[in-house]
């Protein structure tokens, strides 16, 4: 069986911003592909903390994801609702925030922009991709 966090790099490394990387290699490693290229489209906004740095691609990516598979098994709003938290809650443990400008102050310019060249802000990134997805696979496998 593969393992999610190479189903998340093929869209991460193929120029998927964070949330579609985090959302479609999460349904891929599902077998969920139908639904993947429209999930593909709908995350397009969401990348870099929905343009503007705000919640990170790869939190809203991860809840999407939840949301889609979630809807297949037979689970009452309540408990969507911890499984969300606590996806939310394991991510934040981890980066300290779910803000895309606190995980990348250290790669903000003096203009405001993000320093994209910088190979460290990209595995800042990728670390945020890679959690995601684990955690999304830890919350659903405890279902």
């Amino acid at each position: 069986m593969s393992n999610i966090t190479n189903e998340v790099a093929q869209y991460w490394n193929q120029e998927s911003n964070c949330a579609q990387a985090v959302a479609c290699g999460v349904l891929e490693f599902y077998k969920q592909n139908d639904c993947i290229e429209t999930v593909h489209n709908a995350m397009l906004g969401f990348g870099g903390g929905m343009g503007e740095r705000s919640i990170c691609g790869a939190v809203t990516g991860g809840l999407a994801v939840l949301g889609i598979l979630m809807s297949k098994k037979d689970l009452e709003k309540d408990d969507k609702s911890a499984v969300f938290r606590k996806f939310k809650d394991s991510f934040n443990n981890k980066f300290k925030t779910s803000n895309c400008g606190e995980i990348l102050a250290e790669f903000i310019l003096p203009d405001g922009s993000v320093d994209k060249e910088n190979p460290e802000r990209r595995l800042t990134c990728t670390g945020a991709v890679e959690l995601a997805a684990s955690i999304v696979k830890d919350v659903l496998d405890e279902l």
